[in-house]
């Protein structure tokens, strides 16, 4: 974040840090300052437009790559782009039409999570993500025991957008198959609607009760409620859908090809990408969380930024979606296009169509 000396730029500053990122990101060269110089309100000399640049790298918000080049934007630069200098604007009526058309749930939840991702790297150009709602954030629409050997028991969730989870529980004792369709219909319907976190509390609530209390047919529905609502490691339960990596190959960020086989290296490893878009459910308030370079402490994406949002169903956060690309980036766009499907994504989730 900028420190306090920054709330000090003058507006011939911002001016020429707004210019110097516009323009790098538009052509990916390092700025010159005559390029600057023809864009300034004040019609400012190349050589003045030179020494702003220098006090700004000074300060930490441009890098001159070598002596005689131009200067480009720092992580620093882009911060306090997005934070202070970026005007939001909304998508086209053409992409709101594209996106429109292809967020619709025609097809299973997964699919949906997989064509999404496609969709958000097709629009944007970078690399889209879709994070699965982690198991105990999903509303129950309904459950089944299904009895097999060695007293091991198949459970299969579905949540009320559709998600399936399942897992294999242990049960100690003898249970019937009828008698395990009788629980499940008992806790559908009693707990249908709440996510799973919320069933597991009662749950433990009516654990902690005398089993006295309790005929043989409710201390197999709390057994079984234990087992099949049980507290996992969140992102162990996620599923993550990428597209869209090969955008990155013709970028200049990344034309130097260990740059790319660390990054390549970096998104196959979903289950740390997953923790990393996990934060944007846990940590932020924002509808649309931005990491930039190196906030993003993962290795490999140093010289990437990160758009994420948090998509619900109903009132309820459910997971999140975001796009990966260069730090030099069309921002006021990507954050539109995130924020609008993630919007969108959420109630298709919880209509099952648009």
């Amino acid at each position: 974040m900028p420190d306090a000396r920054d709330y000090l730029f003058n507006e011939r500053n911002r001016e020429i840090l707004h210019w110097v990122i516009a323009t790098f990101i538009a052509t990916g060269r390092p700025v010159g300052s005559r390029k600057i110089a023809r864009h300034s309100r004040e019609q400012l000399s190349p050589a003045t437009v030179r020494n702003i640049m220098a006090e700004l790298e000074e300060m930490g918000y441009l890098h001159q790559p070598h002596a005689s080049a131009g200067r480009v934007p720092t992580d620093k630069a882009y911060r306090f782009y997005v934070d202070y200098l970026l005007k939001r604007r909304g998508l086209s009526p053409r992409e709101r039409n594209i996106i429109d058309r292809d967020l619709r749930l025609d097809d299973t939840a997964e699919h949906l999570m997989a064509r999404t991702s496609q969709l958000l790297s097709r629009v944007s150009k970078n690399i889209g993500i879709v994070l699965s709602p982690p198991i105990s954030r999903v509303a129950l629409e309904t459950i089944h025991f299904t009895k097999l050997t060695d007293n091991r028991i198949l459970v299969i969730i579905v949540s009320r957008s559709g998600i399936v989870q399942n897992r294999i529980i242990h049960y100690s004792g003898d249970i019937s198959q009828t008698e395990l369709d009788q629980a499940a219909r008992y806790l559908v319907e009693n707990f249908k609607d709440q996510t799973l976190s919320e069933i597991r509390t009662q749950i433990l609530q009516m654990l902690q009760k005398e089993k006295a209390l309790y005929d043989d047919f409710m201390q197999r529905v709390i057994s079984l409620g234990m087992g099949a609502f049980a507290d996992t490691q969140d992102q162990m339960d996620v599923e993550v859908y990428l597209d869209g990596a090969s955008n990155l190959i013709n970028t200049p960020e990344f034309s130097d090809i260990n740059k790319m086989k660390l990054l390549f290296e970096t998104i196959e490893q979903k289950n740390r990408l997953a923790t990393l878009l996990s934060r944007c459910i846990e940590e932020d308030s924002q509808e649309v969380r931005i990491t930039i370079g190196a906030e993003n402490a993962l290795p490999g994406i140093e010289d990437c930024a990160l758009i994420t949002s948090r998509y619900r169903v109903g009132e309820k956060t459910q997971g999140s979606l975001g796009i990966l690309g260069p730090t030099r980036m069309e921002y006021a766009r990507a954050i539109s296009l995130v924020d609008y499907v993630a919007r969108l994504f959420g109630r298709v989730l919880e209509t099952g169509n648009q």
